[in-house]
């Protein structure tokens, strides 16, 4: 597979500014400042659930899928549970937290971010994803993790 195009790795480097920001805010606001945590667990969600678009596009990019030719329906597969999982856990994380169990809505972020994660590592071990991207998706889940993980300690103090 192709090389990750520049654009597309600066964009992944600078993505986490609103997510440091809100949980970094969030760490010093002491709920002077409503929001913030619902606001990391929202753009939390919404990049968790990009990033599984990630690989719906790249299931969809195959003609045998469309033309349902079966040539490597588990790869196939695989590709369309990564792509289509991540947005029902960050609608459930963003609903949990909306609903005040804040605590919860961050655990299913973390655990999002953590499973995509192992999930690419395994698909670049067996060659499916462009040179590059795990270590722009790893830069990305430690960076979503520490924040999380910094809100989810914020909110049980």
């Amino acid at each position: 597979m192709k090389r990750l195009p520049l654009p597309t790795v600066l964009m992944g480097i600078v993505s986490p500014i609103p997510a440091i920001a809100l949980a970094v805010g969030g760490l010093f606001s002491s709920g002077a400042v409503p929001g913030m945590t619902m606001g990391l667990v929202e753009y939390a969600a919404l990049v968790l659930a990009f990033s599984g678009a990630v690989h719906w596009g790249l299931a969809l990019d195959r003609p045998m899928l469309i033309t349902g030719t079966r040539l490597d329906t588990g790869r196939d597969n695989r590709r369309l549970l990564m792509g289509a999982l991540p947005l029902p856990l960050g609608w459930l994380a963003c609903h949990a937290t909306f609903l005040g169990h804040v605590s919860i809505g961050l655990a299913v972020l973390l655990a999002g971010f953590f499973g995509l994660f192992l999930a690419e590592r395994a698909a670049w071990r067996r060659g499916e994803l462009p040179s590059g991207y795990l270590a722009l998706r790893l830069w990305l889940t430690a960076v979503f993790m520490a924040c999380l993980g910094l809100a989810m300690l914020v909110s049980l103090s």
